[in-house]
């Protein structure tokens, strides 16, 4: 670019030095180095002749260069929808200070870059600045290599700050696979557990597998949400491992339980939260399997709730665990056909089941 001294009513910028042309001429839209140039700038400046030189000085640069007076023009732009790369902000604008329209402006534009102008060559002042959000500051006045200088060094910054990002979303989705690879593990072991304890009676073994898939058939039917239908299949899966901590004598017994049998008997849904508890990710199955004996007129265990105050998926997991225990050999008895299967569970929809998920799944079981 040729060295230009700008007319000014007062020495805001200064004459551009001998070696001006040599940092001038990467003042073109095409980039510099390997970074990206920014093609638009905003300057907002109460000062017109301000205004005007920077036109001057870009005029020839390639660069789409829009000019504001005050911080009522600048926010109105943006609202019209115009976007900017860079903006160039005086400290004090008129009655406005520039840092608090710098926040305005980001707020209303997160990808904004800033850089703040003033005739104060405060260091204080500079601090606040670049602690608030600005990219570099510059103080009148100025060389045209300052502006050259500065473009260049928000440009690197712009740059890094998108390497940055990516590496980012390239370590939260390794972290996130790995972390998903891990719950995998945890929930297999955990169901291989529920299944060894299915084999201390063969007659219930694969039962929390069968209720896993009744549970899901009723999930896709109602459409529910991938996250749901996940901790859903987990907490089928898990929903008797509060088992483990109940005795044989209780769970293999023949005849009915008495009251401390049952009442033992019971506490595991309890208990099984207990177990999962220390395991985080599982937090959102939780609800489920502890509430999976509530009834839905509100007789059940261990909360006592009622409809739709029992969660979904414990409204889910109740159905299909009624209907598996039903069509399964029991120590107490033996298997019931479907015929009386669906009597006894259509004579409870409303009272022990949820109406509507009752009648989802005798038309898919």
């Amino acid at each position: 670019m040729e060295s230009r001294t700008y007319p000014m009513n007062r020495d805001d910028v200064r004459p551009a030095h001998p070696d001006s042309a040599a940092q001038a001429a990467p003042l073109r839209a095409g980039g510099v180095g390997d970074t990206e140039q920014p093609s638009r700038i905003l300057v907002v400046d109460d000062e017109k002749r301000i205004l005007q030189t920077f036109k001057l000085m870009f005029s020839d640069s390639g660069y789409d260069v829009s000019t504001a007076v005050d911080a009522g023009e600048a926010m109105r732009l943006l609202a019209a929808g115009e976007r900017f790369d860079l903006v160039f902000l005086d400290c004090y604008i008129g009655k406005d200070r520039g840092l608090d329209l710098m926040q305005q402006m980001a707020a209303a534009d997160p990808g904004l870059y800033f850089v703040m102008i003033t005739a104060n060559g405060n260091t204080d002042l500079a601090v606040e600045a670049l602690k608030r959000g600005a990219s570099d500051f510059i103080t009148k006045p100025f060389f045209i290599a300052d502006i050259v200088k500065s473009i260049n060094y928000v440009n690197k910054k712009k740059e890094l700050d998108r390497q940055k990002k990516e590496l980012l979303l390239t370590l939260e989705t390794k972290v996130r696979e790995r972390t998903q690879e891990l719950e995998a593990v945890y929930v297999d072991v955990l169901a291989s557990l529920a299944q060894v304890l299915e084999t201390r009676d063969f007659s219930t073994f694969g039962h929390c597998k069968r209720v896993s898939h009744y549970a899901r058939l009723i999930a896709d039917e109602l459409s529910l949400a991938p996250e749901d239908k996940h901790y859903l299949e987990i907490a089928s899966l898990l929903h008797d491992v509060g088992k483990i901590g109940i005795s044989d004598s209780i769970l293999l017994k023949p005849a009915s339980l008495d009251g401390e049998e049952w009442d033992n008997l019971k506490h595991h849904p309890a208990k099984g939260v207990e177990i999962l508890k220390p395991l985080k990710y599982l937090a959102p199955a939780l609800p489920a399997i502890l509430h999976h004996h509530e009834f839905f007129n509100g007789t059940g265990y261990p909360g006592g709730l009622k409809g739709e105050d029992i969660p979904l998926n414990a409204r889910i997991i109740a159905v299909a665990d009624a209907w598996d225990v039903m069509r399964s050999d029991r120590p107490y008895r033996k298997a019931l056909g479907r015929e009386a299967a669906e009597a006894v569970i259509f004579k409870f929809s409303g009272v022990l089941f949820d109406p509507a998920l009752v009648d989802i799944l005798i038309c898919l079981a």
